[in-house]
């Protein structure tokens, strides 16, 4: 099935485009509160986002590909990404990462977004189990994915890498 687009009552759920690269960089990709918990350093540069950009409208030719931009319908503005950041085929498993702009924290969107997209996964593909992971101490991150049903497994102690270091994992599940 790939990335096909999603409505949510107040998002657009939908590929990205290089188009896309000014907003990326200035509501989350630069920002270092955003990326504090990520894998990947904030931008430095427009042409990093670009670059990625460019890298993802390839991806979305492969029909196992889940990436979306997380856009408020009402206002058109970027103002995240959820994704599935790795598979697991062979026993139907997903893992879900998301991001979402400082500026957008708090109004229940990276929770309608995921929502939206755990459904999409469970309809359109054969996956049984999504999970995500978040460090110990990304509460905000906790509470998103507890509101959407995901149920805490247990904590990787020194198992995950992120722009603190090495950090302990907290692990989520739903099934379906």
């Amino acid at each position: 099935m790939g990335t096909k687009e999603i409505l949510t009552t107040r998002l657009l759920l939908r590929k990205l485009t290089v188009q896309d690269s000014e907003q990326m960089f200035h509501h989350w990709a630069a920002n270092e509160n955003v990326t504090k918990y990520l894998r990947w350093h904030p931008h430095r540069q427009l042409d990093t986002v670009i670059a990625s950009l460019q890298k993802r409208e390839t991806l979305y030719q492969k029909a196992d590909y889940y990436d979306w931009s997380i856009e408020i319908q009402a206002t058109k503005e970027l103002i995240g990404t959820i994704t599935v950041v790795n598979t697991f085929p062979e026993i139907k498993t997903l893992e879900i990462g998301y991001v979402i702009g400082e500026n957008w924290w708090g109004n229940g969107y990276t929770l309608e977004a995921l929502q939206a997209v755990s459904n999409y996964l469970f309809t359109a593909t054969d996956t049984i189990r999504l999970e995500a992971t978040c460090d110990d101490n990304n509460l905000q991150s906790k509470k998103v994915l507890v509101k959407a049903g995901f149920l805490y497994e247990g904590t990787l102690k020194q198992r995950g890498l992120n722009n603190q270091g090495i950090v302990d994992l907290c692990m989520y599940d739903l099934l379906r």
